[in-house]
């Protein structure tokens, strides 16, 4: 295992917890406003449709009790609201059309934005630590601040045709209208009042998910340690509660969620049946007709629901507030503008071509100076300290002392995989700002001590979205020695090597890596405890290929001898520091600890 396996330097920042949700919402609701505008009024015109049927039926009614003065027939509203409901399946199979193009376009903007974050993010490690998690917040938390913003849309229309509803019927009845306004007023503080209880659910619910979504994670990646342990029932008994941790909080969020609406409902069907036994009196007494009742009972139940969409739509605000604090933590930001900056999204055409790299020449290597790096684990004195090294154009540099004397944590923090508390580097003498960004190709390559294979194909492995060619491909199979091993593989370098290479042995995936590697061009080659995995001869093999072409500069983590052998000058650490630099052959004649390393007593 790494060195820094277990451990992260501090690095997140400060976090608000309780991010301006309706800021957000407002700028996400202004991307694409067509889309957005074009979908409301789709979905208003189908929420207006109630109203114009209301009118319709009453003055039906009334035209066959003969309440209604001269106008139209009977056979003519018949007519009217036949085009009405047919029209109406039209204007909802355009709003739906719109309506998904723009829910696709606002969760692939966020989406999108959120994975830019991540991949920005100082160290990686976060993520990577947390991997079932972030997927959980890419899915399930984007999902969810949409689906608020989707309330909105169905605000619109319904408020609008509640206005026109309850003005004319406060034209037949002004104390029966009072009464239908009444549930939802209770509606909305019955919500705010339950706002804390919805924040606290939904937030236990997303915890347990992302507890049990991690557990499998780990376990599909650590199979063979489970089955080395004869572990298996253990952990799927752990998962078990762990899933049982995630249906129990599910439950009780849904069914919180559950009965927040319910309560919603039934006030709404409280207030309807008494304003309906208020209309039948006032029906009774000659002051309604049968086309105002009529009219009522269509309009009671749809401002009703208006009402218990305004209290939907303050839940939604709590959840969605819960979810943009998740992903903002995710992303590790203090405000949601990151998460919600505008950009193109393409649905509908190519995203434009990947440009070709540049030639390393063109960042050619002179030296690479580092000076007084220090880097240490959050609540630990763990790291390395005012490391100083110089790295010469051609050089082969090996890092190398004993277990936990912080090899790998030195070349992470100097190609910025893990953020240094002090020091600088500078690259011909310029210092760079950014090593995450710097040390990119064509400038450096890097492989880790413990390389990542996706569950693709060996060749899409090696190239990682790179533009292929047949003598780029061979090239990096052959620097990287596997030429021996493609046949044996069932489909060759289209074998699918499964998660995290699982099909392949590790010194496989570490040749594997180490072609990955070749395959981009780099003026800086870092390799930490690449050849761990490979017997002599095959390490050998590939430093000759290495350096058979040119003279490579590279750094390498490594205690081998083959290694150390070839190196021009070695770094020694020891408890996070520097001990001696030197060549091989000057340390032995000086260092006891080099002594002791090369005589195997701390391989």
């Amino acid at each position: 295992m790494s060195e820094a396996a277990s451990q992260q330097p501090t690095s997140s920042p400060a976090r608000d917890t309780a991010p301006a949700t309706r800021r957000t919402a407002w700028l996400l609701l202004r991307y694409r406003p067509w889309l957005f505008l074009g979908t409301v009024l789709f979905r208003g015109i189908d929420d207006l449709v109630p109203f114009l049927n209301g009118l319709i039926m009453k003055a039906f009614f009334d035209t066959i009790t003969g309440d209604a003065p001269a106008g139209f027939t009977a056979w003519t509203l018949v007519a009217f609201y036949v085009i009405i409901e047919l029209g109406d399946r039209g204007v909802l199979f355009v709003a739906a059309m719109i309506g998904m193009r723009w829910w696709y376009t606002v969760t692939s903007l966020l989406r999108k934005n959120l994975l830019t974050a991540v991949l920005a993010i100082r160290n990686p490690l976060h993520v990577a630590g947390a991997s079932g998690e972030t997927t959980n917040r890419f899915r399930d938390d984007v999902d969810t601040v949409v689906t608020y913003l989707e309330q909105y849309i169905h605000l619109g229309g319904n408020l609008i045709f509640a206005v026109l509803a309850i003005v004319w019927m406060a034209r037949i009845d002004v104390m029966v209208t009072i009464v239908t306004v009444i549930p939802a007023v209770v509606i909305v503080t019955i919500v705010d009042a339950a706002r804390k209880h919805i924040v606290r659910y939904r937030t236990a619910q997303r915890v347990a998910t992302e507890a049990s979504t991690n557990f499998a994670n780990e376990m599909f990646q650590s199979v063979q340690a489970l089955q080395v342990a004869n572990s298996e029932d253990q952990a799927v008994g752990h998962y078990r509660q762990l899933n049982d941790a995630r249906r129990k909080s599910t439950l009780v969020d849904n069914l919180f969620n559950q009965m927040l609406f319910s309560v919603n409902v039934n006030i709404s069907h409280l207030a309807t049946g008494v304003i309906l036994i208020m209309v039948a009196q006032a029906m009774k007494d000659g002051t309604f007709s049968v086309g105002d009742f009529v009219l009522f009972s269509t309009y009671v139940g749809e401002v009703a629901r208006s009402g218990s969409l305004i209290g939907r739509v303050l839940a939604q605000h709590r959840r969605a507030e819960v979810s943009l604090g998740r992903m903002m933590k995710t992303a590790e930001v203090n405000t949601t503008e990151p998460i919600v900056e505008y950009g193109r999204v393409y649905l509908r055409d190519d995203p434009p071509p990947i440009p070709p790299p540049e030639p390393a020449s063109a960042h050619r290597i002179e030296h690479l100076d580092v000076q007084g790096l220090s880097c240490v684990y959050p609540d630990s004195t763990n790291g390395v300290y005012d490391v100083d090294l110089q790295i010469p154009r051609g050089s082969f540099t090996v890092v190398t002392g004993r277990i936990g004397s912080g090899k790998t944590t030195l070349v992470r923090a100097l190609v910025g995989v893990l953020p240094m508390q002090t020091g600088q580097i500078l690259w011909n003498g310029e210092p760079v700002e950014d090593p995450r960004q710097f040390f990119l190709p064509p400038r450096c390559a890097y492989t880790p001590q413990v390389p990542r294979l996706f569950s693709e194909s060996l060749r899409d492995n090696i190239l990682l979205g790179q533009p292929e060619t047949e003598q780029m491909i061979s090239a990096a199979v052959r620097m990287g020695a596997l030429e021996d091993d493609i046949p044996t593989l069932e489909r060759g370098l289209d074998t699918i090597v499964g998660p995290r290479g699982v099909k392949l042995s590790g010194g496989q995936i570490q040749r594997a890596a180490a072609a990955r590697m070749f395959a981009r061009e780099a003026e800086l080659y870092v390799f930490d405890d690449l050849s761990s995995a490979l017997d002599v001869e095959t390490e050998r093999i590939l430093w000759e290929r290495l350096f058979a072409t040119r003279q490579q500069t590279c750094l390498v983590v490594s205690h081998r001898r083959p290694a150390l052998q070839r190196a021009d000058q070695i770094i020694l650490l020891h408890e996070g520091r520097v001990s001696a630099v030197g060549t091989l052959k000057d340390l032995l004649a000086t260092c006891t600890e080099m002594r002791s390393l090369w005589d195997g007593e701390d391989h």
